[in-house]
């Protein structure tokens, strides 16, 4: 009789409790070819860099687990570098070696959130980068970066394209290190995407609802907990994701990584939980209501840490528009200018708004405020109870307050409320104040201002 592969425990590897001890979906995105590298150094020091770019880390993998020499995230002896929390990398996370695209991609995510401020249907969104939190509006810089102070942000990683590049940054930095660091300890990662089988005329909050559902009966069940137990896993990671076809609408899906002891009898045991959570899935989704799910969209694979750190790296960067992804282990996911690849292709929701931006449709206005309807208030990102003070050791922040987060502590100068007024009425996006600054200086800045008729205090000791 074969045995029961449920019926006795693995102890999971040992996470060390010191920095110092412990080191397919089946939719088509349409993008172009991306990459997601994290540092193979030690994953706590990703917590403590003092910039994405640190010269002493020499060695990143790519998500092909191929490595490659040039600046990394985190030092090669995991040691401080400089003081710095996981917010400045996250506030700092375009590469100051390609200024032109970074700047860009700044003006791109302003711009469109411009648009939305007029049509969104979530109040804190329109007023996100618009409305001030005190008397004044501060600009700063760090020499890599500039940003503003004293406003307002929404902290929707779902529907506003700067908040969104900002908490991805983060989300994604924590998974790597937290991911190389249950490697590190010697555990392993199975890596699976669970789909749904849907059509143009489902509604994505019900859709969303499902999926939801459909996971929480799974997680729940007693047959998950003995595999858990089985494999020896601490826990779950679950990724969210949703896009949209032009032939069958909404397709929301999930993405996850368990992590597995090294011990496990990894190729037989990984095909028996597969051949059981797929069955379990489906049946989920059939109890709400859903046809169940096509085999050929549900995978579930064993990975190496850095591969699954780099997939679900893209996955974030997928739903920040305009992402910049070498500074945070990935590159930039694609490019919206580009026709959907045959009928079951998706493309990002971004897609929607940027596309309504331009040519004003009502039906793709109608579509986007859907999705702010269907997403507000849900989790991109969900650890397993525990799961992420064991591996990041980093108290657990809200995107809203990773999106409060400002650059720096020091403003370079100061406008008013009858100054940010004039600037929310230019022609231009208000990062084109932080653009002038990256690329001409503080004088420079100060000649923009005066030359659009916008006053400005010079804060002391910034009057060179």
């Amino acid at each position: 009789m074969r045995p029961d592969p449920l019926s006795h425990e693995i102890r999971p590897p040992h996470i060390p409790n010191s920095n110092q001890e412990r080191l397919g979906c089946g939719c088509t995105i349409d993008g172009s070819p991306h990459s997601s590298p994290f540092t193979t150094s030690t994953p706590s020091a990703c917590l403590e860099a003092a910039s994405v770019a640190s010269p002493t880390c020499s060695t990143r993998v790519d998500s092909r687990g191929s490595s490659r020499a040039e600046a990394g995230l985190v030092t090669a002896s995991g040691a401080r570098a400089g003081g710095a929390g996981l917010e400045n990398i996250a506030n700092n996370f375009s590469p100051p070696s390609d200024d032109a695209r970074r700047l860009e991609r700044r003006t791109a995510r302003y711009e469109l959130r411009r648009t939305l401020w007029e049509v969104s249907d979530l109040p804190r969104l329109r007023n996100c980068g618009r409305a001030r939190t005190g008397k004044h509006v501060g600009v700063r810089s760090t020499g890599d970066a500039s940003g503003f102070s004293g406003l307002q942000s929404c902290g929707s990683v779902w529907a506003c394209p700067c908040c969104s590049a900002k908490v991805s940054a983060r989300r994604s930095l924590e998974l790597g290190c937290g991911l190389l660091a249950w490697e590190a300890s010697g555990g392993r990662v199975l890596m699976g995407t669970l789909t749904m089988r849907h059509h143009a005329g489902h509604r994505l909050t019900h859709e969303w609802d499902a999926l939801q559902s459909a996971w929480n009966s799974v997680q729940k069940s007693r047959v998950w907990t003995k595999w858990l137990a089985r494999l020896g896993s601490p826990g779950t990671v679950r990724v969210v994701e949703v896009t949209r076809s032009y032939s069958n609408g909404w397709h929301a899906h999930l993405h996850f990584v368990l992590l597995i002891s090294g011990d496990a009898d990894a190729l037989e045991l990984v095909n028996e939980f597969r051949s059981w959570l797929l069955g379990k899935w489906s049946a989920a989704l059939e109890r709400h209501g859903f046809p169940g799910a096509l085999d050929v969209g549900q995978d579930v694979h064993l990975v190496e840490g850095v591969e699954a750190a780099a997939q679900l790296g893209e996955y974030l960067s997928k739903s920040a528009p305009y992402a910049s992804g070498e500074a945070l282990g990935r590159e930039l996911f694609g490019s919206w200018t580009k026709g959907a690849r045959g009928v079951w292709s998706t493309v990002p929701v971004w897609r929607i708004a940027e596309t309504f931006a331009a040519s004003g449709e009502v039906d793709l206005l109608d579509l986007w405020h859907e999705y702010e309807k269907a997403s507000k208030g849900r989790r991109q990102v969900t650890w397993s109870k525990g799961l992420k003070a064991l591996l990041v050791q980093e108290r657990d922040k809200t995107d809203e307050e990773i999106a409060a987060e400002e650059l720096g502590s020091v403003d370079l100068l100061r406008l008013d409320k009858h100054a940010w007024s004039l600037v929310l009425k230019q022609p231009w996006p208000t990062s084109r104040i932080l653009d002038v600054l990256d690329r001409k200086g503080l004088a420079g800045l100060r000649a923009f201002l005066d030359a659009n008729g916008i006053l400005y205090t010079l804060m002391e000791g910034n009057d060179s």
